[in-house]
C-alpha cells in the first residue's frame, strides 16, 4: 500500500501527531477513517427517532405487513422475492420476525448509509488516488444521505453504492486481472441486480463505452473478456427484468400519469442538486455549496480521461439524463437515476488539494451545520408522523380505512414525508391499504383484480390534493379548451360521485389537512370520532 511522504519537519504538537498518524496510515485504513466520519455525519439523526422519516418507507412497511398476513388482504397477490427491487422486502421479511420490523427498517437504513460512506471514498481512491480521496470527502458528505434515501427509495439507494463498489472492482480488474476478482464481480453484479436493476444497467453502459473506445480490436476484445464476461449471469437477469418491465401493462397509469414527460432545462439543472444533495428543508441548504463547487470543477476538468468516466461517457450520461422521460412505463423519477453517476464522474475529478485552506474549513463547516440541521428535521418530521398517527386508538383492528391526504409535505420541503404515513395504520391496526404500491409487478404486491379506476392507488392518491377546491377543475377545463359554464358545480358533483362510491367500501376515513370547502360533502353516514390539529378520523354509523 502507498504511504504518505514526509510532512514538514518543523511541525509540532497535537496537529503534527494527527497528521503523522494519517500519513502513516495505509490507503485502505485512511479510506475507512474517511468513511467512518461520513457515516457518523449522515447516520446520527437516526438515534433521535423510532422510524426514519422517509417518504415511501411507510408504504413498504405496509406491504410487509400484508405479505405476513395474506388472509387479511385477499385483494393483493404476493409476487415473490426472486426479482429485482426486492432487497428491502427480503431484509424486512427475514429480520423483522426476529427483531421487529421497526428495528429491521432502521438497520437497513444504517446499511445503506454505511455502504455509501465506504463506497465513495474507495471510488475516488481507485480512480483518483489518495490525495483526491481526502479532498473528495469535503464534497461527498451530502451524497451518503442522498435524496433517494430521504424519499425512502431504499432499494435504489442501496444499489447505487453497491454499483459504485462494482466500478471499483472493475477498475482493479482492468489494472490487474484475477480469476478470484472475476468471481466477486459476478456475485456483486447479481447483488446489485437484486437491489435495483437500474444502477447495474448504468454500470453495463459505462463498461461498454470503455471497451468500445479502446484502440484496436485486440485491445477491445481483451477488455471485453476482462470486464464484461463476469457479468454474463446478471446480464441474463437484467434482460429479463427490462423485458418484463417494458412489456408490462401500464393499467391506470395511462391517461392519469404523464408518461414520457421530459423536464424543462431549469428543472433538470435544479434536480442535479435537489434530487441528490438536498434532503428535507432549508436547514440543509448549505449542501448547495459542495454541489456548485464540485460541478464547476468537474466542468473545468471535463476533458480528463478517467476510466469509465471519460468525456464520451460523461456526455452520454448527461444526454440520457436530459432526454430520458421523468416518468416511463411504471417507473417514476427515471431520468433522475442517472444523477448519482454524473456526480461520481465529478468526484473522480476532484483536485488533489484545494487552493486555499479556508475553502476546506468552509466545507467542513457546511457539513457540520447540515448534520445538525438534519437532526432538527428528523425530529420535526417525526413530530409530523406522531400528529398523523394520533388517531390510531380510534381506528379498530381490521378497519377499512380511506386515507385522504390533502397536504403531503408536512414540515418537509423536498419530500412528501406524509404521503404514505397511512401505512403506519396498516402496520399497527391491519387496516385496508387502498394507496399501496400495487400497479406493477415490479412491486412486492399487485392487485388480484384491478380495482375500479377511481380506487387505483395512483388515481386515489392524487384525488384529494387536486380536489381541495374548484380551482383545479376549472384550470383543467380551461387548459383542455372546454368552455366554462359551471366548473364549481362539476367539482361538487365529482365529490358527490366519489363519496357515493367510497361510502360502501370504507367504514373509516382519515382526513389530513382537509380544506373547509370539502367538509360539507362528507356524507352524514360518517361522524367524527377523533379530531386534533390537521387530523380527522371519521367512522361510518
Amino acid at each position: 500500500m502507498q504511504r504518505a511522504t514526509a510532512f514538514a519537519a518543523d511541525r509540532s504538537g497535537p496537529f503534527a501527531r494527527v497528521t503523522d498518524a494519517l500519513g502513516a496510515a495505509t490507503d485502505r485504513q485512511l479510506a475507512l477513517l474517511v468513511g467512518a466520519l461520513l457515516f457518523v455525519l449522515a447516520a446520527w439523526p437516526l438515534l433521535l427517532v423510532d422510524y426514519p422519516p422517509f417518504q415511501d418507507l411507510p408504504n413498504h412497511l405496509a406491504a410487509v405487513t400484508i405479505i405476513e398476513h395474506p388472509a387479511l388482504y385477499p385483494d393483493f397477490v404476493f409476487n415473490g422475492l426472486l426479482k429485482t427491487n426486492s432487497s428491502l422486502y427480503a431484509w424486512l421479511l427475514f429480520l423483522g420476525p426476529a427483531i421487529g420490523t421497526r428495528l429491521a427498517a432502521k438497520l437497513f437504513v444504517l446499511l445503506v448509509l454505511a455502504l455509501g460512506a465506504v463506497a465513495y471514498p474507495r471510488f475516488v481512491l481507485s480512480f483518483g488516488g489518495r490525495k483526491r480521496m481526502l479532498v473528495s470527502a469535503l464534497f461527498a458528505w451530502p451524497m451518503v444521505h442522498s435524496w433517494f434515501v430521504s424519499t425512502g427509495m431504499l432499494d435504489f439507494a442501496i444499489a447505487v453504492p453497491l454499483a459504485t463498489l462494482l466500478l471499483v472492482l472493475l477498475n482493479a480488474q482492468r489494472q490487474r486481472a484475477t480469476n478470484a476478482r472475476a468471481l466477486v464481480l459476478a456475485a456483486l453484479g447479481l447483488l446489485v441486480w437484486y437491489a435495483h436493476v437500474f444502477p447495474l444497467l448504468v454500470v453495463f453502459l459505462l463498461a461498454g463505452v470503455h471497451v468500445v473506445t479502446r484502440r484496436g480490436w485486440a485491445a477491445r476484445w481483451g477488455e471485453a473478456k476482462l470486464l464484461l464476461v463476469p457479468f454474463a449471469p446478471s446480464a441474463v437477469l437484467v434482460a429479463g427484468s427490462v423485458w418484463a418491465h417494458a412489456t408490462e401493462p401500464q393499467g391506470a397509469m395511462t391517461g392519469f400519469v404523464s408518461l414520457g414527460r421530459t423536464l424543462p432545462a431549469w428543472e433538470l439543472f435544479y434536480n442535479l442538486w435537489a434530487e441528490w444533495f438536498w434532503s428535507f428543508t432549508k436547514l440543509e441548504i448549505l449542501t448547495v455549496v459542495p454541489c456548485v463547487a464540485l460541478g464547476l470543477w468537474a466542468i473545468y476538468r471535463s476533458r480528463d480521461e478517467v476510466p469509465f468516466f471519460g468525456p464520451l461517457a460523461m456526455a452520454l450520461l448527461a444526454a440520457l439524463y436530459v432526454f430520458t422521460p421523468y416518468v416511463a412505463t411504471n417507473w417514476f423519477h427515471v431520468n433522475s437515476r442517472f444523477i448519482p453517476f454524473l456526480w461520481l464522474g465529478a468526484l473522480a475529478r476532484t483536485p488533489e488539494r484545494l487552493p486555499r485552506r479556508w475553502m476546506a474549513w468552509g466545507l467542513v463547516a457546511c457539513a457540520l451545520v447540515t448534520a445538525a440541521g438534519m437532526g432538527v428535521d428528523y425530529r420535526r418530521l417525526d413530530a409530523d408522523r406522531a400528529r398523523f398517527t394520533a388517531g390510531m386508538s380510534h381506528v379498530p383492528e381490521g378497519a377499512t380505512l380511506l386515507p385522504l391526504v390533502f397536504r403531503s409535505k408536512g414540515s418537509s420541503e423536498n419530500t412528501r414525508s406524509l404521503l404514505h404515513a397511512w401505512g403506519y395504520y396498516v402496520v399497527e391496526k391491519h387496516t385496508s391499504a387502498p394507496l399501496l404500491f400495487a400497479h406493477s409487478k415490479s412491486f412486492a404486491l399487485t392487485y388480484r383484480e384491478p380495482p375500479d379506476v377511481q380506487f387505483n392507488h395512483l388515481v386515489l392518491e392524487s384525488f384529494a390534493p387536486s380536489m381541495g377546491s374548484p380551482d383545479w377543475m376549472c384550470d383543467l377545463l380551461r387548459s383542455g379548451g372546454v368552455a366554462l359554464k359551471d366548473c364549481d358545480g362539476q367539482w361538487q358533483a365529482a365529490w358527490r360521485d366519489f363519496w357515493a362510491e367510497a361510502t360502501p367500501r370504507f367504514d373509516h376515513v382519515l382526513l389530513w389537512s382537509a380544506p373547509d370547502a370539502v367538509l360539507p360533502f362528507v356524507p352524514p353516514a360518517y361522524h367524527v370520532v377523533f379530531k386534533r390539529d390537521e387530523l380527522t378520523i371519521l367512522e361510518r354509523r
